[in-house]
């Protein structure tokens, strides 16, 4: 091989970096910091590789560590999940190649710097809207740094995965020390100081701890068996009930005025189904509180073609009920052997303000979430997570709440249960592996929701996230072929 296409050792160490930040970035397991690292690492990689080779390595290292950060992602077994995985990961090698593409030919640093963000959040984008959802976007490695999160309440998580991506871009324009690489810096810093500030200012001046406060309990059910294999047995109507108004019983003696359960808490025939729904009336009426009751009725006599339904039923103290079937679900796991609901999100006014709920899965659709219950001032979200995704679900969970200005609750079987502030702030947070199944646990929630930028011109915000990646690499384009295709 030719000496001059041989990688010195400063590109090896970086995708040695790289590839580490990035298993430790989302999924499974994650380190708010190393979402500030991988980028930088395996891109600064990408623009010393000389050959078609050297970047399938990066290519190789990214489906590696997206194999291993989303362990069992499907619940269906680590082979199953980590044929998915790898197809997944392609969406993390397009930017790259477009950067190579383009960005390490253009002139000057500003435009170049643009190519890979814009190409990431793009495919961010465009992944939301397919089946498997946002799961995953760079946005949701920031959960808990409260003062970066406010910033999705004007741009949304696009908008926060676009300068994690950009300040990579930057941090390399700069170690290659490209000509005016730094005015580029200099913005790149200048936005992701504005923001911090604005997100200081934000959680400064419109404290949460001055709303009023509801008591809520998330019950995570005994209903299912586990057992060591993976399988599940179904407890019958007749306890199902009984566990029912044991757990319900829990709740109002703790003082709670709304008990929200987990996803498919019980599993009762379609034929029994008013069984449950009966008795949840009967106890709203009768203790004057909210109930959100998340169950399974598997199809015993032919009317859904085979599949269950997954539900809610939102219970008012007058024994009012809505009812609402799970719309998104998950492909390979729920799709097909589910009734698909049309979407019709329950939004109800009360006297705890304007509560909704969806089920599990359904929040990690961003647009879905905000075009449905964007005006509700709490937003209930009974899951059934596992051990693979648990954590990730629940912290993106808070960006729903940044976002839209609603604090949100979600009880989760077999996963991370919480209770979330409207600033993203876990108020409460219990994983079944710690508290056993058959818990009830309470928090305040405040009920207040607030307006946000955000969640009235949304669609328009993601639109232009979505469509950012076509027009740099369009506009690069255009530079290369007016300026001859100049090279470093």
């Amino acid at each position: 091989m030719d000496q001059q296409k041989h990688l010195n050792k400063s590109a090896w160490v970086m995708l040695g970096v790289g590839f580490v930040a990035y298993v430790f970035s989302g999924g499974r397991w994650n380190i708010g910091v190393t979402a500030w690292i991988w980028p930088f690492a395996f891109l600064y990689f990408s623009r010393k590789t000389k050959t078609k080779r050297q970047f399938l390595l990066l290519a190789a290292a990214i489906a590696v560590g997206h194999v291993i950060k989303w362990p069992d992602i499907l619940d269906s077994g680590y082979l199953l999940s980590a044929v998915f995985c790898l197809l997944w990961s392609v969406c993390w090698v397009l930017p790259f190649l477009a950067d190579r593409l383009l960005a390490r030919k253009l002139p000057g640093a500003f435009l170049s710097s643009l190519i890979f963000p814009a190409a990431f959040v793009s495919v961010e984008a465009l992944r939301a809207l397919t089946p498997i959802g946002s799961l995953g976007a760079m946005a949701y490695t920031q959960s808990g740094f409260l003062p970066l999160m406010q910033v999705a309440s004007l741009i949304g998580s696009f908008g926060l995965s676009f300068l994690i991506y950009w300040f990579g871009a930057v941090a390399v324009t700069a170690a290659e020390k490209r000509p005016r690489w730094k005015p580029a810096a200099g913005v790149c810093l200048a936005l992701l100081a504005a923001s911090v500030c604005f997100g200081c200012i934000r959680l400064a001046a419109f404290p949460v701890g001055s709303d009023n406060t509801v008591c809520v309990a998330s019950v995570v059910s005994p209903f299912y068996e586990k057992y060591e294999d993976g399988t599940y047995e179904e407890i019958p109507t007749e306890e199902s009930l009984r566990y029912f108004l044991s757990e319900a019983e829990r709740a109002a003696k703790g003082g709670a005025e709304i008990a929200c359960w987990n996803e498919e808490a019980f599993s009762v025939a379609d034929a029994d189904e008013h069984l449950l729904v009966d008795a949840a009336a009967a106890f709203a009426k009768e203790h004057g509180m909210i109930l959100i009751v998340g169950y399974e009725t598997p199809d015993t006599d032919g009317s859904e073609n085979g599949e269950s339904v997954n539900k809610t039923v939102l219970v008012l103290p007058d024994g009012s009920v809505t009812e609402y079937i799970k719309t998104n679900l998950i492909p390979l796991v729920e799709l097909p052997g589910y009734v698909k609901g049309s979407g019709a999100v329950p939004c109800v006014q009360t006297d705890a303000g304007v509560i909704a709920n969806v089920i599990c899965f359904d929040d990690t659709f961003i647009g879905f979430i905000r075009e449905k219950a964007g005006s509700a001032d709490v937003l209930f979200v009974p899951s059934w997570d596992w051990r693979g995704v648990k954590r990730a679900h629940t912290e993106l969970s808070a960006f729903r709440a940044v976002e839209n200005g609603f604090a949100v609750v979600k009880p989760s079987y077999d996963g991370v249960s919480a209770a979330i502030d409207r600033q993203g702030r876990m108020i409460k947070r219990f994983d079944t592996a710690d508290t056993g199944f058959d818990t009830v646990q309470f928090a305040d929630v405040p009920v207040k929701g607030v307006p946000t930028v955000y969640a009235k011109i949304g669609g328009a915000v993601d639109l232009v996230f979505l469509l950012s990646g076509f027009v740099a690499t369009a506009l690069g384009v255009a530079v290369l072929r007016r300026k001859g295709s100049p090279r470093e």
